[in-house]
């Protein structure tokens, strides 16, 4: 099938490149407008307890409308932010905030006299301005309302809330991939001209990452239409597309030039390498796309979207390397060689005569070129166990930090300072009685009226406990009523005597208590916590408020706030974790089965694949939740890992993985098919795809490292996450580790039992190609293709359980 393709776009090489040109250029207009379509939210499980309350608080209480809250302080030292003046000057800057029609009301200190809204020294003050639109409505109009908040003079104020740290973290997501491309491209160009050592070559991978981004960014505009799409998809999708689209084009330029060395003509080049390296590209991007699906199982919208627009970067990178690139490789042929280094050194030694443009290419690939990748090969075959064993040690050690792992749901903190959004977050945690602007909200429903006796006997009993749990401050609702001329909190029996009086003789503000925590028999309970609303202490103090009996007439509580929310997200990642690791897992085997016809090499493929991943967890979780580095890598660490990156990264990771897992065992598989030698197709395979892993993995690396420079907590430590994964996957587990385990198991490693090997000769891809260049007919140098078992080669068991590739 990949053969005919190959065939195929030879012949129609023109319409193809042209064809896939139009794609291209269909999606460029879209997908500059691509991240203002992108949200910063999609956190929440909308089946969730606290979504679920935030839903009923919006119903019966008038909220889950969007809201800003704007923090004042005086330019000058000593200022009293509850004096007349202070709130004069907070009044007059919001004055036309107030007539605004998006507004429904502005809450602060002059409204309530609550100290809450000033600062512990008393210098600043901060006020919730209530808005009349959702979130995601709020963003749009937030540019408007800001320019309409002015400073008054001597004062300054900043504003936070879901719309500026939205319009902020899209900000800064743009100039973080901006930076990102500047500094990774001329790395990635070099990378490529000395892995290629030609220009003409090194400019193919470009040039097919230049075509894939886009349509892949156009694509995520129009999803976005349809579903959430979280702004952090702009950065991961340009990471992997950048990364993805090079390597693949990497794979099949180096085949088609290694064909042409050896002495095929172009059309038959072309076919070969697609029907060779095109196939472990498509078959790589569908295991990449198959990690990436396991992200599709949780309820969180920006987990989704994430999965989601990776997975169309991959399709995209593999339709451009098997569409344009092999079109524009046709019409090249040779010329694919030009402006070689061999000629730039030929020219400065002022040498004479023709250039073998050939050369280095048949060097680089021989198997029996005495090479460093040579010499490394046959050291593992001889020493199997040496290599083998501390390798593996070495990785779980570096895994073990992974163990103390805590994760928390970010919140502004993750931006860099400077940003307003960012900046007012934190002095509001700072500056403020902690946990005020974020407390956990309980909805507490009774059968019987909230303000009758029984009533508030249960709903105080209940607030006894919550107020003794270690982590609550302070308890507030209706039934907390501060006495103004002692400022102590009235007691319980006063409180039941004071609801028991006809309304028109209660006290003034009772009413406005009852209205505001009170609907039907639906009680609103807010509890004060100093915790850090993101941060696993606070998240971890949520099972304890829901444990928390209650007495009648009150039926049941449910909790929500930020905490909450934070905690139902890890519980759902939590609950969703098998079903995405393990599809994950056996999806990929599945897919390795087929290709190779083997049960034992996708078993070593997971098995290798968890090594790496631990490792770079245990490094993840060392560097961004313990704080090491930080200096180095210019970030303030959260405390915590960021809730979600773990499983991002496990199932981008092992997709990844497989991208050098199927160019390797490839090439070990074409060896094995010829001589049925299992150290020898070893060798083989890894002497003629080093070269490439590496040189694909160092531009892997360089592509992740590049977003080291993002200033967002979140992309920085997956873009050092994913580089250092790579890394160790690439250079130790595929060119080392893989190859040991495949020299102690011998001719296991094409087993399968009978049933399972028919079915991959019935409809897998381990077979060869009855259009492919016949096994016996030696084309440049390679041995023919016998099926002739040697030593270790293909037998079939007595059972009908076969050790080969599917040759029979």
């Amino acid at each position: 099938m990949f053969q005919r393709w190959g065939a195929f776009v030879y012949r129609h090489r023109r319409i193809v490149a042209l064809a896939a040109l139009v794609v291209a250029l269909v999606a460029l207009p879209f997908a500059s407008r691509a991240s203002g379509k992108l949200s910063s939210g999609g956190w929440l499980d909308p089946l969730s307890e606290s979504s679920q309350v935030d839903t009923r608080l919006a119903a019966q209480f008038g909220g889950g409308k969007s809201s800003l809250v704007a923090l004042f302080a005086r330019t000058a030292p000593g200022a009293d932010a509850t004096s007349a003046e202070f709130q004069a000057a907070i009044a007059s800057s919001t004055a036309a905030l107030r007539a605004d029609p998006n507004v429904t009301g502005i809450v602060g200190y002059a409204e309530t006299g609550d100290r809450r809204f000033i600062s512990t020294k008393g210098d600043a003050a901060y006020i919730v301005i209530n808005l009349a639109v959702t979130d995601e409505e709020s963003v749009p109009l937030y540019p408007a309302l800001r320019a309409t908040l002015a400073a008054p003079a001597g004062y300054t104020v900043n504003v936070s809330g879901y719309a500026p740290f939205t319009i902020d973290t899209a900000k800064q997501a743009d100039e973080d991939l901006v930076r990102a491309e500047l500094v990774s491209l001329p790395i990635v160009a070099v990378v490529l001209l000395l892995v290629f050592t030609s220009a003409i070559a090194a400019g193919m991978p470009l040039l097919v990452a230049g075509l894939a981004i886009p349509t892949s960014l156009g694509l995520v505009y129009w999803v976005a239409q349809l579903t959430t799409m979280s702004v952090f998809v702009l950065n991961i999708a340009s990471m992997l597309g950048l990364a993805l689209a090079i390597d693949y084009s990497l794979f099949i330029t180096s085949r088609f030039r290694e064909e042409l060395a050896h002495g095929r003509e172009v059309g038959d080049a072309v076919a070969r390498a697609v029907a060779t390296s095109g196939k472990a590209v498509m078959f790589s991007g569908i295991a990449v796309a198959i990690g990436l699906s396991g992200l599709m199982v949780f309820p969180f919208a920006t987990i989704r979207s994430i999965g989601l627009g990776s997975a169309l970067v991959v399709g995209c990178s593999v339709f451009f390397a098997l569409t344009f690139l092999p079109a524009i490789l046709a019409m090249l042929g040779h010329r694919v060689n030009r402006l070689s280094l061999a000629a730039l050194r030929h020219r400065l030694r002022g040498e004479r005569g023709p250039i073998a443009e050939t050369e280095v290419v048949l060097e680089v690939t021989d198997p029996d070129h005495p090479s460093r990748w040579g010499r490394v090969a046959r050291r593992v075959m001889a020493h199997p166990w040496r290599v083998l064993v501390p390798i593996v040690i070495v990785l779980l050690v570096l895994g073990t930090p992974f163990l103390r792992m805590e994760q928390g749901v970010p919140g502004a903190e993750v931006l860099p300072v400077g940003l307003e959004s960012r900046d007012t977050f934190i002095a509001l945690q700072a500056d403020f009685a902690p946990g005020e602007t974020t407390p956990m909200t309980i909805l507490a429903d009774l059968s019987a009226a909230p303000t009758s006796p029984a009533g508030i006997a249960a709903l105080q009993a209940y607030a006894s406990r919550l107020a003794a749990l270690d982590g609550v401050s302070r308890v507030e609702s209706f039934f907390t009523i501060v006495d103004p001329r002692t400022g102590t909190t009235v007691p319980p029996a006063q409180v039941q005597a004071l609801f028991s009086l006809p309304a028109a003789q209660r006290p003034a503000g009772v009413d406005t208590l009852l209205a505001r925590y009170v609907s039907g028999n639906t009680v609103r309970i807010d509890a004060i916590s100093p915790y850090v609303a993101s941060r696993p202490e606070a998240t971890s103090l949520v099972p304890r408020v829901r444990a928390l009996p209650v007495d009648a007439p009150i039926t049941q509580t449910a909790l929500g706030g930020t905490a909450a929310l934070g905690s139902d997200f890890l519980a759902g990642q939590a609950d969703r974790l098998p079903f995405a690791v393990g599809w994950t897992m056996l999806a990929t085997a599945l897919i390795l089965f087929l290709l190779f016809g083997s049960a034992v090499l996708p078993l070593k493929a997971v098995v290798m694949t968890l090594l790496s991943a631990t490792a770079s967890f245990g490094a993840l979780v060392w560097i961004f939740q313990d704080g090491n580095l930080s200096d180095v890598l210019a970030f303030h660490p959260p405390g915590f890992t960021v809730a979600g990156i773990p499983i991002i990264m496990f199932c981008v990771i092992f997709g990844l993985s497989m991208d050098y897992e199927v160019l390797l065992l490839s090439r070990i598989q074409e060896a094995w098919r010829r001589t049925g030698d299992n150290a020898a197709s070893v060798i083989e395979g890894v002497v003629r795809t080093a070269r490439v892993i590496t040189g694909a993995a160092l531009i892997m690396v360089s592509v992740f490292f590049a977003f080291v420079l993002a200033d967002e907590v979140t992309i920085k430590s997956i873009g050092v996450g994913m580089a250092i994964a790579v890394a160790i996957d690439a250079s130790i587990v595929r060119v080392m580790l893989v190859p040991a385990v495949m020299r102690l198991l011998g001719r296991w490693n094409w087993w399968a039992p009978g049933p399972l090997g028919r079915v991959a000769e019935r409809v897998g891809f381990s077979h060869v190609d009855a259009d492919e260049p016949g096994p016996t007919a030696r084309q440049g140098g390679e041995a023919p293709v016998t099926g002739v078992p040697g030593p270790d080669g293909p037998v079939a068991g007595g059972d009908g359980a076969t050790l080969g590739t599917g040759l029979r």
